[in-house]
């Protein structure tokens, strides 16, 4: 069964996961925006990435025109980015969070339709 559902579709719902989960902390820095004192926050990605090269899991570009990997989810951490929100800058960020969040999805989506069509040839 394992086999069926490879790494690659674990990795993609963790991505999922970990994008909403920023989507959570870049709406929360926006309702709070007008809050005396409020420190706006992000997901770290960097401690999930050396987290996952400790399990064998390793991310690297085997070429210069390739995109950077993309951090599927897991255990993140919120850190604090600075001392105001500034909306522009927060707006933009969920914009590409939602691209990537959609990206992902629809790989994953992909995934399982290309294993639907194999259950389907084989009956």
């Amino acid at each position: 069964m394992n086999s069926l559902f490879t790494k690659t579709i674990g990795m993609l719902s963790d991505l999922v996961g970990a994008r909403s989960q920023r989507h959570q902390v870049l709406a929360s820095n926006v309702s709070n925006i007008d809050t005396p004192g409020y420190e706006p926050k992000d997901v770290d990605f960097e401690n999930l990435i050396a987290s996952m090269q400790g399990k064998g899991i390793r991310m690297a570009r085997t070429n210069g025109k390739h995109l950077p990997a993309a951090t599927p989810g897991g255990n993140l951490s919120v850190t604090k980015t600075g001392d105001k929100v500034d909306m522009d800058r927060e707006m933009v960020s969920i914009a590409e969070n939602h691209l990537m969040h959609n990206a992902a999805v629809e790989m994953l989506a992909r995934k399982f339709r290309a294993l639907q069509s194999a259950i389907r040839e084989g009956k």
